[in-house]
């Protein structure tokens, strides 16, 4: 990451130059930082002034120059970058202050206090609607395309576009189109969606699942992740978005795939997936067919929700629980290591009726260790979630003198989870013969009991 100040580096954000590095370095001194967050505040809002001085008064080229020099002769600094350059921005700051708007808005309510209340929050977008909630569950934040931050969205709340961001493995979240198409994230994932004549998706990163209808001639569904864009003019897919990669699974229909890095495109049919995050010819290939076993790979630093902990010399790789406070029970602390699950050559991972799954770990204090899945439908539509460790209240997981335990979860004694409890006549009233897509444990002890999970393995009727 270059040598940049604070000033450098809000002006690069503002024209959308920043690399990740350099987000992530501004994202810190914002979040440590009151003066920094004083300095982001007025800088943005400066170059909304002058974007809106220049585009209601069309002032002449003169009339930009002395709006300029006013600003340098105000801030130092800024006089030493040439006037035309300055121009440049403001015309491009109409856009630059739609994408700030949101960090703006976040930084003046910390706490995420809304002015007025939620309810009028959501009724300020409902006018121009382009979407309604048909299903969530978890903790969810939802931040609006005028900057709003909503935390108790809530199913039947109309929406006109904005980010949806799943905050646990337990969260999801369902958005039906005015035409019908459906969208689901799942987990930790985050969605940003809007529709100006032609639905645009972006996800920065998790599991999204669709069911498109026929869209217009010539404005397919357009998908962005950071790896590829996905073209969709009416089908069922599944797509998986992290740094590194993106993988994309079509139950029926066609999706076109665009590779970022080379331009490379590909038509993905039914049946078939495709990954980026390879060197080679971009190729779809056929899904393989089902596997009922499956173990974690926490040495590869999969997508979890947890700290991510390098295998040593003593001690293998591990994804430490971390804070979590369910929307639903504010006065309640879990602490929670998640895992998505995802196999290099595409095979769904099916869970059986007499299936097993191991949890392995590390414990500081005693604790029950609550165990806990998500599954779905073949066409990747969510089909529920279910605990392991509700029928029969879960012993104090047995540690040996380093910590270490192993805990057994029989598939036959899961139930549906209390978060989906009230959807359980729309969803599976069991995970038998359902697609697995993430598994989480946590503790509840009132703090923190040191759960580390260093594996977790389905294994299958009959096999020990």
């Amino acid at each position: 990451m270059s040598d940049l100040n604070l000033e450098e580096l809000i002006d690069r954000h503002l024209r959308g130059e920043l690399d990740a590095a350099e987000q992530e370095r501004l994202t810190e001194l914002i979040d440590t930082s009151a003066t920094a967050r004083q300095d982001f505040v007025e800088q943005a809002q400066w170059d909304t002034r002058f974007a809106d001085a220049l585009r209601e008064s069309r002032q002449s080229p003169r009339d930009a120059d002395l709006l300029t020099a006013d600003r340098a002769k105000a801030d130092g600094p800024w006089a030493s970058k040439p006037t035309f350059l300055r121009l440049i921005l403001a015309a491009a700051a109409v856009v630059i202050v739609s994408l700030s708007s949101s960090l703006i808005y976040q930084l003046s309510y910390p706490q995420g206090r809304v002015p007025g209340n939620n309810i009028a929050a959501q009724r300020a977008v409902s006018d121009e609607s382009i979407a309604r909630i048909t299903g969530l569950s978890g903790s969810l934040i939802w931040t609006g395309d005028r900057g709003q931050i909503v935390r108790d969205v809530k199913i039947g709340t109309e929406l006109a576009g904005g980010t949806i961001e799943g905050m646990a493995p337990d969260s999801w979240f369902e958005l039906q189109f005015n035409d019908g198409s459906t969208v689901m994230i799942s987990g930790t994932s985050m969605l940003t969606f809007a529709d100006l004549g032609q639905k645009r998706l972006r996800l920065r990163e998790g599991r999204l699942s669709a069911n498109v209808t026929p869209q217009r001639v010539g404005k397919p569904m357009l998908i962005h992740t950071r790896s590829a864009v996905l073209e969709v003019l009416g089908t069922q897919f599944d797509v998986e978005a992290n740094l590194a990669s993106t993988m994309l699974n079509v139950s029926e229909g066609k999706v076109r795939l665009r590779r970022l890095s080379d331009g490379s495109e590909v038509d993905v049919p039914a049946k078939h997936h495709v990954t980026t995050d390879t060197d080679d010819d971009l190729l779809s290939v056929l899904v393989p067919d089902s596997v009922h076993e499956w173990k974690s790979q926490l040495h590869l630093k999969p997508g979890n929700y947890g700290k991510w902990q390098p295998a040593t010399k003593q001690q293998p790789a591990s994804l430490k629980a971390i804070p979590l406070i369910p929307p639903s029970a504010p006065h309640v602390t879990l602490y929670l290591a998640g895992l998505s699950i995802h196999r290099s050559d595409g095979s769904p991972v099916v869970v059986l009726s007499r299936s097993k799954f191991v949890v392995r770990g590390r414990l500081r204090s005693k604790a029950r260790v609550h165990f806990g899945i998500r599954v779905m439908y073949p066409n990747g539509e969510f089909a529920g979630m279910f605990r392991g460790d509700l029928h029969e209240k879960q012993r104090l997981a047995a540690v040996d003198g380093d910590g270490r335990f192993e805990e057994v979860y029989d598939l036959q004694h899961f139930t549906i989870d209390p978060a989906v409890y009230d959807r359980r006549d729309e969803l599976a009233a069991s995970p038998d013969g359902l697609i697995l897509d993430g598994v989480w444990a946590f503790t509840y002890i009132g703090g923190p009991s040191g759960l580390e999970i260093t594996e977790v393995e389905l294994i299958p009727p009959g096999k020990n």
